[in-house]
C-alpha cells in the first residue's frame, strides 16, 4: 500500500535477499545435510527460489515433508559452521541505513531467519551499529513466521508503533503479505529470491518495486544519490 513518508518512524527490513546475500552458505548447509541423509541435492537456483518462508518450509519443498523435521534439526546444527561463507552486504544497504539514521528514522530487521543467526551475521558484516532492533525466529516468546499476522503485530508492539508509522522493505511475496496483514506500507527490492515481474504480480503495482536499495532510497525517500 502507498506510504505517507512523513509518518514513517521505523523501516523494517527483511534480511536475506534484502540487506544481505547469504544464499551460498544456505545452499552449502542444505547440500551437506542432504548428502548426509543419502539424498542428491537440488541445484543452487532451485534452493534460491525456495528460500523465504521458513527453514521448515524450505526443506519440506527440497527434501520432502517426511524428512523435513530431521533436515531442520541437522540444518540448525550445521548452519553456524558455514553461515559466514561467501556472505556479503547487498549494494546500497549501508548507504540506505545511514541515510535513514540521519533523517531520524529507526531501522529494524524483520526476518524469518533464526534470531541468533541473524544477530551473528549482522555483527560479522558490521551492520549492527546501523540497526536499532533485530526480530528473528526460533525464540520462546515468538513462535510465528512471516506472513502470519501475529508476527507483524509482535514487531509493531515491540517497537511501540502503529502500522502507518512503519514500513517494511523486503524481496518476496512473504514480505508483502506480512505488511498487508496489518496494513503496513511495503516496498520491495528485486535483489533476492523473486524477479520484478513476480513482485509486481503480488503487489499489483510497479510503484513500490525497485531494482536495488540505491533506487529505493533515491526514488522513494529522495536521498541524495551516492557517489
Amino acid at each position: 500500500m502507498p506510504a505517507d513518508l512523513s509518518k514513517i518512524q521505523t523501516v523494517f527490513f527483511d534480511l536475506d535477499g534484502t540487506l544481505i546475500d547469504n544464499f551460498r552458505a544456505i545452499y552449502k548447509c542444505y547440500a551437506d545435510i542432504a548428502r548426509e541423509m543419502g539424498l542428491v541435492p537440488k541445484s543452487y537456483q532451485v534452493l534460491r527460489a525456495t528460500v523465504g518462508g521458513s527453514i521448515t518450509m524450505t526443506l519440506s519443498k527440497l527434501i520432502g515433508e517426511d524428512l523435513a523435521d530431521e533436515g531442520v534439526r541437522r540444518f540448525r546444527a550445521h548452519f553456524p559452521e558455514v553461515m559466514f561463507e561467501d556472505v556479503f552486504v547487498l549494494e546500497g544497504v549501508e548507504w540506505m541505513l545511514k541515510n535513514l539514521r540521519e533523517r531520524g528514522i529507526r531501522t529494524a530487521v524483520f526476518t524469518n531467519k533464526e534470531h541468533v543467526s541473524s544477530v551473528a551475521l549482522l555483527d560479522y558484516l558490521k551492520l549492527s551499529p546501523l540497526i536499532d532492533a533485530v526480530f528473528g525466529t526460533n525464540l520462546p516468546d515468538m513462535p510465528w513466521r512471516k506472513p502470519q499476522r501475529e508476527y507483524s503485530e509482535y514487531v509493531l508492539k515491540k517497537m511501540n508503533l502503529s502500522a502507518e508509522n512503519a514500513m517494511l522493505v523486503g524481496d518476496s511475496p512473504f514480505d508483502v503479505s506480512a505488511a498487508r496483514a496489518v496494513g503496513m506500507p511495503v516496498a520491495c527490492v528485486a535483489t533476492g529470491t523473486h524477479l520484478p515481474e513476480a513482485l509486481i504480480e503480488c503487489t499489483g503495482s510497479q510503484e513500490m518495486i525497485f531494482p536495488n536499495m540505491f533506487a529505493l532510497g533515491h526514488d522513494l525517500f529522495k536521498f541524495i544519490p551516492h557517489n
